[in-house]
């Protein structure tokens, strides 16, 4: 075992898709079937979107006609009824039950009215604080809606834990000045650590929490 330990920690803020639970077909299916109503390769789409805000890849590979948040929220509500496929990182049920309210969060590129369906379908509850592309001017990879959780909570966002699965999260939760830990779903250790995560994880099977009054100690095993 290769365990690494975070100490004096005050909360932990997870990304949503690829860190607690997957959408990954879901996500793949919208923007495969979108991308041939343009002619447009949806490959690139697919390596570039998880963990990026709708109305970012809207920019990045659609023409302006699309590039509006209003066409983006019609894009994502496309999936609100598709929970087929939908499926539970390993371990996050069991990890978020064993957190304290008040002492974790969730920052998500998705619109609430796909996140919070989602989690309840999952039976994964949901929140005291939920950040979503409606409360940020600017989603990931810019750091404010790590940010924004850790003060909603009250805490210190350097004395926080986030956790992602993609590089424009890590970089996000690096830029807020949280201590980031990767979720290896979609990339390999190297990849993550190139992002900037200070640990990673196979899943959250390999995350345990303490408490000490006030503060955490999390434990993490980076062993397969």
């Amino acid at each position: 075992m290769n365990i690494k330990t975070a100490t004096n920690i005050q909360a932990i803020l997870f990304d949503l898709d690829g860190t607690l639970i997957s959408t990954l077909e879901v996500t793949e299916q919208v923007y495969s079937t979108h991308a041939l109503q343009y002619n447009i390769d949806p490959q690139a789409i697919i390596d570039f979107c998880h963990g990026v805000p709708t109305l970012q890849v809207l920019q990045k590979f659609f023409p302006p006609t699309t590039h509006t948040k209003e066409y983006a929220e019609t894009l994502e509500l496309q999936a609100v009824n598709m929970l087929e496929g939908l499926r539970v990182i390993p371990g996050a049920r069991q990890l978020v039950d064993s957190l304290v309210p008040g002492t974790w969060a969730i920052f998500t590129s998705g619109l609430p009215k796909l996140a919070v369906p989602r989690m309840r379908y999952l039976e994964i509850p949901v929140p005291g604080v939920l950040i979503t592309p409606q409360d940020v001017s600017r989603g990931k990879p810019f750091p404010e809606g790590y940010c924004l959780a850790a003060e909603r909570l009250g805490k210190d966002v350097d004395r926080c834990v986030v956790f992602e699965d993609a590089p424009a999260g890590i970089k996000a939760g690096v830029d807020a000045g949280a201590l980031v830990i990767g979720v290896r779903t979609l990339l390999d250790h190297e990849s993550l650590k190139h992002a900037g995560a200070l640990f990673t994880v196979k899943d959250m099977t390999k995350v345990r929490v303490e408490y000490t009054g006030n503060e955490m100690t999390v434990f993490i095993d980076e062993s397969d």
